[in-house]
């Protein structure tokens, strides 16, 4: 018998190639024993180029593949291709042919783990059948009786020598016409799936098999690669079986035309192949090649323009040749660029997780760096230095603003004032009715007129707390116990600003350790350092609040701003004067002469200061002016001692030194273990990432040194 590799020899591409070519396509097999192909080809990414074979049922597939491969295929009826075959052809020292079985994604875990089982070895190309009819039967009994044929299982087969050109050539599934059987609807609809989602792959090469027997218009092949966008930019037409067709006959004209004309647009045009007829499968390689020479150039088909057809195996293992280099040199960029980012994502969780921590000196380093990188982030944060975008994110998104945190803070501080403005009083006091039933449309939940609150609210305190003052004298106690009642929702809003800050410098801290180390160290950090110390900080919060308020809400008011009794003559003067003004304004209205009516500013600065009796029996307006003169004077004060003293200097300052070196330094043997040791998961997740990382830079290199240039 004829040796393996003697056998494989003829069917390499790797004499037609210059050596520039050739280096590349083993730099493509380099990267596929070197697992970049596995990784490349990931869900939802194209992999590195590949071959598919495609065609109707009995189109002649398997046939072009033997002659390509010189490897022996199944042709028979019984025993077609019910599932898709991956050979990949590689160059290495030693002769060897070996497979596996790639479970579909839709099979449970125990069939999976049984067809993961299935590995199998053989020398002789001669053996593939037998190796074929296995992997069917494996896959057949681990189908929990679908009644279908056709399996979407892969049978990968490797084959291995030191003069074979890296390939990757995919035999599917032939498309079916009709099929009578129970479950022939649903293996027609697989079957069809499953080549379109090939056909669909960017990184694959169509080799679309037409069988001359059968009419050109009902070929399935051709009309799926209608179907897929820009599917004809990467198709092959390969038509078959050209000595089935009667010599000078219409259909073989037909097929003729079809070739030279290339209606379906194929990127890579027309080819024709001889195959062997029922008669010659026992004949050898060699053999097939001199009948194919032979009848190509005693036919019709001699006629044709080689530059417009190919004939023959030989010229297509050239064609094959070039457009496997032509892909390969389009998808190089986009295979270069991807490589690269998930070197950099791939470098980048490795950093995350940082060195092997298996003694208490490895934990400790690991937590040192750890907190030298929370001390530098966390006081970026806190000035407002958001340079580092890999965990600040871009600023013009809303993605990520929560980790901005002197953005987050000032916000939320500028929103407390605005609800101490709006909702600090507890009435809301206007001058008369009317302007009373127009507040009443803003959001404050006790609008009321001047006079009906002086009545009501301070004239019923006044009498209820009256001391030795003289009648229409104000009791300055009553200004203290006013205060008290209107300042009333400050410690509400004030207590909700506080938790809102709190949650989210607690929030910040969060993603930031999810950013710099593991979820189950970030988690630990978060229950022995982070959680005690914040919650000490709210607890220092509270007891700021609680002393802040209480000069306004258990004391008597004190005011030594010297501007104070200005602003109480001020509120006096317009009090008194101002209904004075209108009513000698109103005078001046009878008037007939207009031009002779002053301003209310006009009149007042000629009055100057009234002697007027009012009728206040408790003094209550004074009271009232005195009361909002100090609510306004003092509420301002409030709101600055709570974002100075309360945020910054309860919750902000020292927050990048709550997980120091320090801490670290501290830590007992078993604190470390607890907090810094590693799960089982990430050993193994480290362990997946180093090797990833290995294979990513290997790949780049052996790109790079084919192209220097990318």
């Amino acid at each position: 018998m004829t040796e393996p590799a003697d056998v494989l020899e003829g069917t390499t591409l790797h004499q037609l190639l210059s050596e520039d070519e050739n280096r590349l396509l083993d730099a493509i097999d380099e990267l596929r024993s070197q697992g970049v192909g596995k990784l490349l080809g990931e869900p939802g990414q194209p992999g590195l180029p590949q071959l598919i074979v495609c065609g109707d049922q009995s189109s002649g597939k398997s046939s072009v593949l033997e002659a390509l491969t010189r490897v022996r295929f199944p042709t028979k009826s019984s025993v077609c291709t019910t599932f898709p075959t991956e050979l990949r052809l590689r160059r290495e020292s030693r002769y060897r042919i070996s497979c596996r079985i790639k479970a579909a994604s839709s099979r449970t875990q125990e069939d999976k783990d049984k067809l993961a089982r299935f590995q199998a070895s053989f020398d002789s190309p001669e053996s593939f059948p037998d190796l074929i009819s296995a992997a069917r039967k494996c896959m057949s009994e681990t189908t929990a009786g679908n009644g279908s044929a056709f399996f979407e299982d892969v049978l990968e087969i490797e084959i291995v020598g030191p003069k074979i050109a890296p390939l990757t050539i995919v035999d599917l599934p032939g498309l079916i016409h009709y099929r009578g059987t129970s479950s022939g609807e649903q293996d027609i609809k697989l079957v069809s799936s499953l080549v379109q989602s090939y056909m669909e792959q960017k990184n694959s090469i169509i080799l679309a098999i037409v069988s001359a027997h059968n009419d050109i218009n009902n070929q399935i092949v051709l009309s799926l690669i209608e179907k897929i966008p820009n599917g004809s930019s990467r198709a092959l037409g390969i038509i078959t079986k050209p000595d089935e067709l009667p010599s000078g006959s219409e259909k073989e004209q037909e097929y003729m035309d079809c070739a030279r004309t290339n209606p379906s647009k194929f990127q890579y045009g027309w080819h024709v192949v001889r195959n062997r007829s029922y008669e010659e499968q026992a004949s050898t390689f060699e053999k097939r090649d001199e009948r194919e020479t032979e009848f190509f150039k005693n036919s019709a088909w001699a006629s044709l323009s080689r530059r417009e057809v190919g004939l023959g195996v030989d010229t297509l293992r050239q064609k094959l040749s070039r457009m496997l280099l032509d892909h390969i040199a389009l998808s190089l960029p986009s295979i270069v660029r991807r490589l690269e980012e998930d070197l950099s994502k791939s470098e980048s969780e490795l950093k995350r997780l940082g060195e092997g921590r298996s003694t208490p000196k490895d934990q400790q380093n690991y937590l040192s760096d750890i907190s030298d990188n929370f001390t530098e982030y966390t006081k970026e944060a806190l000035e407002g230095r958001y340079h580092r975008r890999s965990f600040f994110g871009d600023p013009f998104l809303s993605e990520g603003l929560e980790k901005r945190l002197r953005a987050v803070v000032r916000n939320l501080n500028d929103e407390f004032a605005t609800s101490m403005l709006q909702k600090g009083h507890k009435w809301h006091v206007v001058e008369d009715v009317e302007m009373a039933l127009k507040a009443s449309k803003i959001d404050h939940p006790n609008v009321i007129s001047k006079s009906v609150f002086l009545k009501k609210h301070v004239d019923t305190l006044a009498h209820h707390e009256r001391g030795n003052e003289l009648p229409g004298m104000s009791n300055p106690l009553l200004v203290g116990s006013l205060f008290h009642q209107q300042s009333e929702p400050w410690e509400s809003i004030a207590s909700a600003h506080l938790a809102s800050v709190w949650s989210a410098a607690k929030d910040f801290l969060e993603l930031l350790l999810s950013h710099l180390t593991d979820d189950r160290t970030r988690n630990q950090l978060l229950i022995h350092i982070i959680d005690p110390a914040m919650e000490a900080r709210r607890q220092t919060m509270r007891t700021k609040l609680e002393e802040l308020l209480v000069p306004h809400r258990d004391h008597d008011p004190v005011n030594v701003d010297p501007n104070f009794a200005r602003k109480i003559w001020s509120a006096r003067e317009s009090r008194i004067a101002k209904p004075i003004v209108e009513s000698v304004r109103q005078q001046f209205v009878l008037s007939t002469d207009r031009t002779l009516i002053p301003s209310t500013d006009e009149i007042m600065t000629k009055i100057g200061w009234p002697n007027t009796l009012i009728d206040d029996k408790y003094g209550s307006n004074e009271t009232f002016e005195f009361m909002r003169t100090y609510y306004e004077s003092t509420m301002p004060m409030f709101i600055n001692n709570v974002a100075s003293l309360a945020v910054e200097q309860c919750l902000l300052t020292g927050l990048p030194k709550i997980f120091s070196s320090l801490n670290i330094r501290e830590m007992s043997d078993e604190r470390l273990g607890l907090i810094a040791s590693e799960s089982r998961e990430t050993l193994l997740e480290r362990d997946h990432l180093i090797e990833r990382v290995k294979v990513l830079r290997k790949g780049l290199q052996t790109i790079k040194v084919i192209h220097p240039g990318m």
